[in-house]
């Protein structure tokens, strides 16, 4: 089983700073990090640095940031808790294309038989909720494929 180490970025007016290593294995060196950005007009030529890979030419900015490692006496946040609040936050996933066509037909075969429960002819009232089963399902099926136009009210 491969180690499970958390790596928290601490930014402060759009800075890092601090790169905070939790579980960091004992016998692999802290990786180099380097933080970097697009040269503005503003910055003055000695600090724009010239590189060949990415945009040509690009003009960047940039800095080593080293590394401090989350322990006990640490006085920044740990990322490992940091990542458990937010893993816990997250939504639930989004239900399949399939899983919704299934919960559409299964909710207009439950109308079709609470009708034939009742030994009663559909009413317009049924008609309706058959028409918002179906076309509310069939929307949320299209956006679940992905299709744009399907955001619009139906």
């Amino acid at each position: 089983m491969s180690p499970s180490f958390s790596i928290g970025l601490l930014v402060t007016d759009d800075d890092i700073d601090a790169v905070i290593l939790e579980g960091w294995p004992t016998d692999v060196r802290k990786p180099r990090m380097v933080v970097f950005d697009y040269a503005g007009h503003d910055v003055p030529d000695e600090y724009v640095l010239r590189i060949g890979t990415g945009a040509p030419n690009a003009g960047l900015t940039g800095r080593e940031v080293f590394a401090v490692e989350y322990g006990p006496d640490c006085r920044y946040p740990s990322p490992a808790e940091i990542l458990s609040i937010l893993d816990t936050r997250k939504p639930a996933e989004k239900a399949s294309a399939l899983s919704i066509a299934r919960d559409v037909h299964q909710s207009i075969l439950d109308l079709d038989a609470r009708l034939d429960r009742l030994e009663q002819a559909p009413t317009g009232d049924d008609y309706n909720r058959l028409y918002q089963l179906a076309n509310g399902g069939l929307l949320d099926l299209l956006k679940a494929l992905g299709d744009p136009s399907s955001t619009a009210a139906g």
